[in-house]
């Protein structure tokens, strides 16, 4: 477990100005989220390195998120905001039992938030990794990277702006847009380690359980140029032209040939000569 810098500085703000006991709710609400996530990576067998709390918010990390089937992904990634359902029933029938609160009322209102909030299209949150993984049945893998990191970018800036016309920005709400800001930009330069490791997983996944496309390309077409197109749901074979005819070669000989290899100069029509 670790916890961000942010965090204790949101406890230190909470036992200034006597919101201690709110704190506590508002961090048992993120707990129990980051239960969730965590329960449904372990049950799929998940590597997790360690969870982490950070202001308004927690992350389940697993350097194998993005390299695992699409309904695993949707299943962990639900399984954080399906927490915030049963806690609002709990919180509901404590309501009809005891009658109206303050803490109650306070765990309502935070329930709400950080399910909204985490719901957002934005990296780190749910709501981010969610676009991603749908994106990567729609193009490709790197493609999906690029695109999600600069809908969370704008996102964030479009938030920051409304909250500054309309006179409503907190200094909570500050540290939380730089704190995405700065996880924004150092997602996008690991981008190519996330590909990388992406392109490591399409070596070893089963070739014969993904729909295929045929796509024409260029024998002069390096294959370094052609990997970029990996799909994670889709397996690509490329159709050469070259004489006296026709020439197939499967995506996964291209990955082969890169990944493990390590011939990452080669162009697609040097590959018949290897391969035969």
């Amino acid at each position: 477990m670790r916890i961000h810098p942010l965090f204790f500085l949101l406890a230190f703000s909470a036992f200034l100005t006597g919101a201690f006991y709110e704190f506590i709710v508002l961090f048992s609400i993120v707990a129990l989220h980051e239960w969730g996530h965590f329960t449904a990576a372990r049950y799929y067998g998940w590597r997790v390195s360690h969870i982490e709390f950070w202001l308004f918010g927690g992350a389940v990390v697993s350097e194998e998120h993005s390299a695992k089937p699409f309904k695993e992904q949707v299943h962990v990634i639900l399984a954080g905001p399906f927490q915030h359902v049963w806690i609002a029933v709990l919180l509901f029938v404590l309501q009809s039992f005891i009658g109206p609160h303050p803490l109650i009322e306070t765990a309502v209102h935070y329930n709400r938030i950080i399910l909204l909030l985490n719901l957002l299209p934005i990296w780190p949150l749910d709501g981010g990794k969610l676009l991603f993984y749908v994106l990567t049945q729609l193009i490709s893998f790197q493609r999906s990277i690029k695109v999600t990191l600069w809908i969370s970018f704008s996102c964030i800036l479009s938030a920051i702006g409304i909250l500054l016309i309309e006179e409503r920005m907190t200094l909570a709400g500050m540290l939380l847009a730089v704190f995405l800001l700065v996880e924004n930009s150092l997602e996008w330069k690991r981008r190519t380690f996330t590909f990388m490791r992406f392109l490591m997983y399409s070596v070893q996944r089963d070739p014969e359980k993904l729909k295929i496309e045929y796509l024409s390309i260029d024998p002069n077409t390096p294959i370094r140029r052609v990997l970029k197109n990996v799909h994670a749901n889709r397996r690509h074979l490329y159709i050469l032209k070259r004489k006296p005819g026709l020439y197939i070669v499967d995506e996964q000989e291209c990955l082969r040939m890169f990944m493990d290899q390590k011939k990452t100069s080669l162009r697609m029509g040097d590959l018949p000569k290897i391969l035969h």
